[in-house]
């Protein structure tokens, strides 16, 4: 098992947490998509392809942010599942 020397309470220093970050940035995406169509129908693309370009690149970060939480919440859920068997393990019942 990977991380068989890591305690649940001090593994990561700082826990990411996407849930409030990710839906501001899921508003402000959608802000900016709706600005680029609405300046690509009125004819300025120069205007528009930056208003799409930004709500990509953000985007991508909302992704990269959501995997690393993902990933850290892998971690935990392992390290807590085998702090659980080796409690479980401990006061079992003979």
């Amino acid at each position: 098992m990977k991380h068989k020397n890591m305690c649940y309470d001090n593994h990561y220093k700082y826990k990411l947490n996407m849930l409030e970050l990710g839906i501001i940035m899921m508003k402000i995406i959608g802000a900016l998509f709706v600005f680029g169509i609405v300046f690509w129908v009125a004819k300025w693309h120069w205007l528009s392809v930056i208003f799409l370009f930004l709500s990509g690149i953000i985007f991508v970060a909302l992704l990269i942010l959501v995997a690393i939480e993902a990933h850290q919440d892998n971690v935990l859920n392992d390290i807590a599942m085998r702090e659980n068997n080796e409690l479980e393990k401990k006061y079992e019942i003979r």
